[in-house]
């Protein structure tokens, strides 16, 4: 690729090509080419501007490098920045003899000739003092010239930019493209030791439907929240394969059982129970493959589609409320990160026939405020709220928790 001076090589060189151009076709008139933008004062002897006016990103090649680093910071491709270059090309001279017409024609017929930046241009450009250095002659990427057809309102909006100075006979092209790399040095990729590929009939597990229901039940499992005390049943296709675990998050868990259209597994409980929220689930196999004389296992090789899990909790009665103004100690039956966002639900049981039911929504403190020695519970303010019993729920990570078993517990009584 090439360093930052490819942008000002590309222009220098491009005035070289025009210069030479012109002498091809014998106009040896004293013609001065000159990367400048056109002048306010049209000039006395004959000239050729270049006028770099614009720089856009490349549409095709603006992305190639993406990702540049790995999740811990470490530079795995060198950045690069992929232009294009648009030019004016100004021709000046003498009226009466059409000079800039006939330059003009020189130009547009050399470069749709050669539409492709020669190395012979570009390594004469990098001879000069103010671009020693520049390497956008090593670089793969060619730069191509195109010409682009601007009509009058274009054209009247790109030379209105150009305050003061009056229209000449011009032309525009478009340089593609111009690649700009980083300054970084990419990290040393790690060696092969040895090549093992192997032909797997039926393709990576596919998960189709997520279901649960509590353990020990004999009620068929259904679609929805998956919380504590309960077995998730995965069905899908080709879900059977060596050495299969279950990914929730960054856990992984042995399933109790695994089949090629289901794989039924049991989430860990208390201490290690995993806090609310959502979660990715996927299925991954292992792959056993011959390697000389001995047989190898890879771990982890195929993985399946991910499919979201939602953890739900549930508040445990009786939930604790005192002080002025009130502060409730609610606890639940899983635990709590301190990082998870967390909002109380209150609804008022039973209100007067004269109005209708309260109801209130509170955020709590992030990172979460919890009673010392304790993860699967909170303490969260509950200030201004009407006297009266309510309904007592919690929201974590946007996953709302389960009622009780009668849908009018837990309850919490505030007020006088």
């Amino acid at each position: 690729m090439s360093n930052y001076l490819s942008i000002a090589q590309a222009t220098d060189a491009l005035c070289g090509f025009i210069a030479r151009a012109l002498l091809d076709d014998g106009i040896t008139f004293g013609i001065r080419v000159t990367p400048r933008k056109p002048p306010a004062e049209p000039p006395a002897d004959p000239m050729v501007t270049v006028f770099l006016y614009q720089i856009t990103p490349n549409a095709a090649l603006r992305n190639r490098d993406a990702p540049t680093r790995a999740p811990d910071g470490t530079l795995l491709v060198k950045p690069q920045a992929a232009l294009d270059l648009h030019y004016l090309i100004t021709c000046y001279g003498n009226e009466d003899v059409l000079e800039p017409q006939r330059m003009l024609g020189s130009i547009v017929r050399g470069l749709h000739e050669q539409p492709i930046l020669s190395r012979v241009d570009i390594e004469e450009s990098a001879t000069k003092p103010f671009l020693a250095g520049a390497d956008l002659a090593s670089a793969p990427q060619a730069v191509r010239f195109t010409p682009a057809k601007l009509d009058l309102d274009d054209l009247s909006k790109l030379w209105s930019m150009l305050v003061q100075t009056p229209y000449a006979l011009s032309v525009v092209y478009e340089a593609t493209a111009v690649v700009v790399d980083g300054r970084g040095v990419p990290a040393a990729g790690k060696p092969v030791l040895r090549r093992t590929v192997r032909a797997i009939a039926g393709g990576r597990p596919k998960i189709e439907r997520l279901l649960s229901r509590a353990l020990g039940s004999p009620d068929r499992p259904a679609e929805g929240p998956v919380p504590a005390g309960s077995e998730v049943w995965l069905e899908g296709t080709a879900l059977a394969g060596d050495g299969v675990v279950v990914r929730v998050g960054d856990r992984e868990v042995t399933p109790s059982s695994a089949g090629e259209q289901r794989v039924v597994f049991t989430l860990p409980e208390q201490p290690a129970a995993l806090p609310p929220g959502i979660y990715p689930v996927q299925v991954l196999h292992d792959v056993r493959v011959r390697d000389g004389a001995e047989d190898r296992v890879l771990r982890r090789v195929l993985e399946s589609n991910a499919v979201p899990l939602v953890r739900q909790p549930r508040v445990l009665d009786p939930v604790e409320a005192g002080g002025d103004p009130p502060v409730l100690t609610i606890r639940l039956d899983l635990p709590l990160r301190a990082s998870q966002r967390v909002e109380v639900l209150l609804d008022e049981l039973d209100p007067p026939a004269d109005r209708a039911a309260a109801s209130y929504r509170f955020a709590a403190a992030f990172p979460l405020e919890r009673p010392p020695g304790t993860e699967d519970a909170i303490r969260v303010p509950v200030p201004g709220v009407r006297p009266a019993v309510y309904l007592v729920r919690v929201q974590v990570d946007g996953v709302p928790s389960l009622p009780g078993p009668d849908l009018r517990t837990p309850t919490a009584e505030l007020g006088a």
